[in-house]
């Protein structure tokens, strides 16, 4: 390939071997570089015949050379440069190229990640949600129970573990600081973690009994809701039936050693000292535990529908204008009955699906016509429905209904939860996402 002439042409200054390669130059003699050396710069004004100060002219031109040297080094070296990076450019591959920019998308992820380990504000950011006052106040008592010095963080949580049976998970695995430089999952893990069967998006799990589907969380009907709060109770190998236990965390604590743990005649003394660290350390620190009785019933006065899982919605709802829900097309026996066909043996499977979907599709189209009236709750109680009754031939149609009700209900993390738990829905009862990724 012919070479191409050098824009600088006469006046470059470049010696580099590459660029000398790739471009033209005039042929220069020793006769000519002298003439150019010694000749005088002369303004454009000047008449030949004129002669200017001896010292003047020197300066001048010396000066003179000397900038345009500078810029044309300048020039060539700015040239030079885009061709070198021109040509290493050409000599990666697509392959290489896209490898390079995952590796450093990587770490800027993994930056990112590093970062919002040191706050708080990964639990609202991986999770969803904020946790309530009580629950970072809980999780000082169990430093306090903590027996291992060289494990200021984890010594508590691993006391209530090998002790009680009792593990602290979700956002407490957080600040025992489990996270921090563990292997960075896809969004749906984190929302996965530690979601058992049968929790609903309203549910968080933060209490599991070792080993089996017993499981303590916080309900919450709105996700930014981090005020009196209630702790609900489930066993996922019984179904889908949740029970408010507790109004906030330590009533949790002491109703799960009074009903779930399982003592021995070995662990008398420190169930007893537990119990009795609970009321010591609240009124050490002029806390009080909220009447579950008072809690409940303010929050009966909110909620519109008993739904499968017992808990049942709460959403806006006008009394006098009777906007905000209106009842399903059916009542629960009869949608109990229909999705009975589901684990009927005697019919197939994909033939008893269809059956089933026949019979709800009607049911499923009043209830998003009731949303587009602003019922949002119709769609949310049989979406929620269809969820508990724990049939994933559903999901879809469950789907349907809870993506707009919460959408329209301003609940949109709600959304992505439930959208991550029918994805990866499983009966397990070590629902850990470290053990997922490994």
């Amino acid at each position: 390939m012919p070479k191409e002439d050098c824009k600088y042409w006469d006046k470059c200054y470049q010696r580099n071997p590459a660029h000398l390669s790739k471009f033209n130059h005039p042929e220069k003699t020793e006769e000519k570089d002298k003439d150019k050396k010694v000749a005088p710069k002369r303004s454009a004004s000047a008449q030949p015949e004129e002669k200017a100060n001896p010292n003047e002219s020197s300066s001048s031109t010396e000066s003179g050379n000397m900038e345009d040297q500078q810029e044309q080094a300048r020039g060539s070296y700015e040239t030079e440069t885009a061709e070198l990076q021109k040509e290493a450019l050409s000599n990666i591959s697509g392959k290489n190229y896209m490898e390079i920019l995952e590796k450093r998308i990587r770490l800027s992820v993994q930056q990112e990640y590093d970062n919002l380990c040191e706050t708080n504000e990964f639990i609202r950011h991986k999770f969803l949600v904020e946790m309530p006052p009580d629950f970072y106040e809980f999780w000082k008592f169990v430093g306090t129970l903590k027996t291992d010095t060289s494990k200021p963080k984890t010594a508590g949580l691993e006391h209530l573990d090998k002790v009680f049976q009792l593990q602290l998970v979700g956002p407490f695995e957080f600040l025992a600081g489990k996270f921090h430089g563990a292997k960075m999952g896809e969004p749906g893990d984190y929302l996965r973690h530690w979601r058992f069967y049968y929790d609903p998006p309203e549910f968080q799990t933060i209490f599991v009994r070792r080993g089996t589907g017993i499981h303590y969380g916080y309900w919450r009907d709105v996700p930014q809701d981090k005020e009196n709060l209630l702790i609900a109770r489930n066993d996922s190998a019984k179904g889908c039936e949740f029970e408010f236990v507790a109004g906030n965390i330590f009533d949790a604590f002491l109703y799960f050693l009074e009903h779930d743990f399982l003592g021995t005649p070995f662990t008398t003394g420190q169930l007893s000292g537990a119990k009795k660290a609970v009321p010591k350390y609240l009124s050490d620190h002029s806390l009080e535990l909220p009447q579950l009785d008072r809690l409940q019933r303010e929050r009966n006065k909110r909620v519109v529908a008993k739904t499968f899982h017992r808990a049942g919605i709460v959403v806006p709802f006008d009394r006098k204008t009777q906007v905000g829900y209106r009842a399903l097309a059916v009542s629960d026996a009869e949608l109990k009955k229909m999705l009975a066909l589901l684990e009927h043996k005697d019919i197939d499977g994909q033939a008893a699906k269809q059956a089933v979907l026949e019979k709800l599709q009607p049911v499923a189209n009043a209830a998003i016509i009731a949303v587009d009236e602003s019922d949002f709750g119709s769609a949310l109680e049989l979406g929620t429905d269809l969820f508990s009754s724990g049939h994933k031939e559903l999901h879809m149609l469950a789907s349907s209904l809870l993506v707009p009700a919460y959408s329209m209900l301003s609940r949109p993390q709600f959304i992505a939860i439930a959208k991550a738990h029918m994805e990866q829905r499983s009966r397990e009862v070590n629902l850990c996402m470290f053990e997922v990724l490994k």
